[in-house]
């Protein structure tokens, strides 16, 4: 942790392009004791329009990219997506994700635990109101599940709540979560008949873990003990601090001629599935996904069926677009390049390889193969992520749409694997290629 005045800066290595921000009670702002200055919490008694003032303010304290996403928290378990309703109006959730770029996630407590969530690659960042309630209905859960990428490549970071020493709670709290998780006894210590000391910290870190999260930072504060902060066990009548967190820009050193210019925003930094396909990139199944974000080079292994056509202008077809030979299974190992504005797919098929280009263009992906350049459409239906033409060239000269009707492909998830298939049929030429199989990740 850094900054020990006014601002608590989260110490967690999360990408350059994710900032996040605890305020605390010492910073200005409008309101009267007891909510001391800047409390931002609109429910808990303080004046509206002190409350909006130091809303107000913080954006200008903290240079924020736009107003922050306020929630009607209620200690339950609903996820609020960002970018599917980004014009909601303090929505009823006590969780919040967001894929773009300047939205600000926020939450508001005051004892309970603020969990901070972000993407390895800077895609992604999330944040959740864990009270008690929460924690053991499962909103940590739903908000990995919600931020949509797989969960070991997520990093977390407990921010400021009320320590075990200071929270006393009741049978049933324990209970709670007991009932449903044996070891989190282990988080309770008995103090007086019926009465137990809970620590938040220790039952958030087991539920991360279950979800497969296992980059867990933060935790060790006290709010019932730290002055800088409101708590509500300690006051009754009091405020609420809010932590936040966003997705900015990435940064571009001055001295780096060779920085791709569109690098220089996050809006060109997504990744290309996810800037073609907008919000609905996040409806696809989790392993999908994860292919479609990764940066840099990463490779691929399976297995795959590959059918081809047997006529002589199949086979042309075939050749001109460097495809693979007929087997009945054979290894498949894909390598990937990419970043912000292109990707390169090396996809090896035993020991032929079969190379293309993909860049976005607006909603449509253009792809090379061979000495054909496609552009398709990319949708999700039904759990898959469908790719359909809608056009083609070949040395940039336009060819008739109607010729590449039967072109398409898939990808999809099926018993906890990658899986894919493509199809070519060409007029005259019949059937070109038909080929499916699985990957997985070669290298974590």
């Amino acid at each position: 942790m850094s900054g020990a005045g006014d601002i608590v800066v989260p110490d967690w290595p999360a990408p350059a392009n994710i900032h996040a921000r605890v305020t605390t009670r010492t910073l200005p702002g409008r309101s009267k004791p007891p909510f001391d200055h800047c409390n931002l919490g609109s429910r808990c008694g303080d004046a509206p329009d002190a409350v909006a003032a130091n809303r107000a303010a913080l954006v200008d304290a903290l240079e924020l990219p736009a107003a922050p996403r306020w929630l009607q928290q209620v200690h339950g378990i609903e996820v609020h997506d960002a970018d599917r309703d980004p014009l909601a109006n303090e929505p009823e959730a006590d969780a919040a994700v967001t894929r773009a770029a300047g939205r600000v996630l926020c939450v508001l407590t005051a004892d309970c635990l603020p969990v901070l969530l972000c993407a390895d690659d800077g895609s992604a960042v999330g944040i959740a109101h864990a009270g008690w309630r929460g924690l053991a209905g499962g909103v940590i859960e739903a908000a990995v599940d919600r931020l949509g990428v797989v969960p070991a490549s997520i990093i977390a970071w407990l921010g400021p709540a009320i320590g075990a020493p200071s929270y006393e709670v009741g049978d049933e709290v324990r209970a709670a979560f007991v009932e449903n998780d044996a070891d989190s006894a282990d988080a309770f210590v008995a103090t007086r008949p019926g009465h137990w000391l809970c620590d938040l910290y220790a039952l958030a870190r087991r539920r991360l873990a279950a979800a497969g999260v296992a980059a867990v930072y933060g935790g060790g504060f006290d709010t019932f003990a730290d002055a800088r902060f409101y708590s509500y066990r300690r006051d009754r009548e009091t405020g609420r601090f809010a932590s936040l967190i966003w997705i900015g820009a990435l940064p571009v050193k001055a001295d780096d001629k060779d920085a791709e210019p569109a690098m220089m925003t996050q809006d060109f930094a997504m990744p290309v599935f996810a800037r073609v396909m907008g919000d609905a990139f996040a409806t696809l199944p989790p392993l999908v996904r994860d292919l479609h974000r990764r940066r840099g080079r990463h490779r691929w292994r399976g297995r795959a069926k590959v059918l081809r056509g047997r006529s002589w202008l199949s086979r042309l077809c075939g050749w001109a677009a460097g495809l693979p030979r007929a087997a009945e299974e054979t290894p498949i190992d894909v390598e990937i390049a990419a970043s912000s504005t292109r990707e390169t797919w090396t996809r090896y098929f035993g020991a032929r390889a079969m190379r293309s280009d993909l860049w976005p263009d607006g909603a449509l992906l253009r792809e090379r193969l061979g000495l054909v350049t496609f552009a398709f459409a990319l949708s999700a239906r039904e759990g898959r992520l469908v790719w359909s033409v809608r056009e083609a060239s070949v040395f940039g000269l336009k060819l008739p749409l109607r010729w590449f009707r039967g072109v398409s492909a898939c990808e999809t998830e099926v018993d906890g694997r990658y899986r894919f298939e493509a199809k070519a049929r060409f007029p005259l030429a019949g059937d070109v290629v038909h080929y499916e199989g699985w990957l997985a990740a070669a290298d974590g």
